[in-house]
């Protein structure tokens, strides 16, 4: 009876002894880390300049006739892939006195004080960090338009064809000199000068090296 009171005793013991070693929690084991997605490989959309042949031309009405001029010195830069036109990008810099009506008087009268201000403000700016298609499927480039220390924003039309050199981009555009304080004075009037200007723009592009 001793012996098997010893056996009972010894087998709580060791039951007892099971349960608690069951109820406390050991070391937790290492969850394997997830392997982190690697990200896409960027695309570089190839980069364009300015070549030989390029112009920039603008249209007004003065005194109820429609006048031209063009700007002679002006620099554009465009990255763009025909495969992912979005992730495209465009800027152009222009330099207001190299401005040429075919007058030299009058040259002097747009870049001076009253209008372009051409001594304070040297150049305009566009800049388009992205392209976008209209519902009509033409290609946009989404962008800013400095002028005359003003900038305001200003959607492109493009139309970019490959030709035996590179690229041709092209488009039409209109503008309110107003807008950007091209008038100052009597020059806020448009009984002479309308507001309205239209822009015109075809550049040749080669591949940067």
């Amino acid at each position: 009876m001793t012996n098997y009171r010893v056996s009972l005793a010894a087998a709580a013991v060791l039951l007892t002894g099971a349960c608690h070693a069951a109820d406390t929690p050991g070391t937790p084991k290492p969850v394997a880390a997830t392997p982190a997605t690697a990200p896409a490989p960027a695309t570089t959309a190839p980069r364009w300049v300015q070549g030989a042949g390029s112009s920039l031309t603008f249209t007004f009405d003065q005194a109820g006739a429609a006048s031209q001029g063009s700007f002679k010195q002006f620099n554009t830069e465009l990255v763009y892939d025909e495969k992912s036109p979005a992730a495209g990008s465009l800027s152009v810099k222009v330099q207001i006195a190299s401005i040429d009506t075919q007058d030299q008087e009058r040259n002097d009268m747009l870049v001076g004080a009253d209008l372009f201000d051409a001594q304070k403000f040297p150049t305009a700016q566009y800049t388009a960090s992205s392209f976008a298609r209209t519902t009509a499927g033409a290609l946009e480039a989404v962008g800013k338009l400095t002028l005359r220390g003003v900038t305001k924003d200003l959607r492109l039309p493009l139309k970019i064809v490959p030709t035996a050199a590179g690229l041709e981009l092209s488009g039409a555009t209109a503008i309110r000199r107003l807008d950007y304080g091209v008038g100052q004075g009597d020059w806020q009037s448009t009984e002479g000068v309308a507001d309205e200007v239209k822009i015109q723009y075809k550049v040749v592009l080669t591949k940067a090296k």
